[in-house]
């Protein structure tokens, strides 16, 4: 009886291990997906669409190269709309994101491209990012971004 009930503990075990794993492959793929349409809404410039995807309190944060945005207002008034405002042409993704998935917060890691145009210039360039995500009531939002950009080779 013993041997039964362990092989059943055992079984049980195996099965919900990978009902769990499977469970954090789905969240993990819906962290990727929602990365994917936060650049896609960044693209847009359209503000209300980027915020679905972003904590729009005091809680949100980035980091990007050096400079640092405490807050959606700070970041949304005095970093990104100045800045799409001056784009003519703009193309941001993130790709290779991999995602780890806990309760209620992710992280992710991702490789990111930037191409910029605007009246007097073009940038373009690609970087390192990770994100973390929170879990609220409306569904999994962007918490913190940090970037870097790659560095660019020296001249010899």
């Amino acid at each position: 009886m013993k041997k039964h009930l362990m092989l059943v503990l055992a079984g049980w075990m195996l099965v919900t291990g990978g009902i769990l794993s499977a469970q954090d492959k789905d969240e993990a793929a819906v962290i990727v997906r929602l990365l994917q349409e936060y650049t896609d809404a960044v693209e847009s410039k359209n503000m209300s669409e980027i915020e679905k995807y972003v904590l729009t309190t005091d809680e949100f944060t980035v980091f990007e190269g050096g400079h640092v945005n405490l807050g959606w207002t700070d970041y949304r008034d005095h970093h990104l709309a100045p800045e799409l405002k001056q784009f003519q042409e703009f193309k941001y993704e993130y790709k290779d994101i991999k995602a780890d998935v806990d309760q209620k917060l992710a992280v992710a890691t991702f490789k990111y491209s930037i191409f910029i145009k605007m009246k007097e210039r073009e940038i373009s360039g690609e970087g390192l990012g990770t994100a973390i995500l929170v879990k609220t009531s409306d569904g999994w939002k962007i918490r913190h971004i940090h970037t870097s950009r790659s560095r660019r080779p020296r001249n010899k």
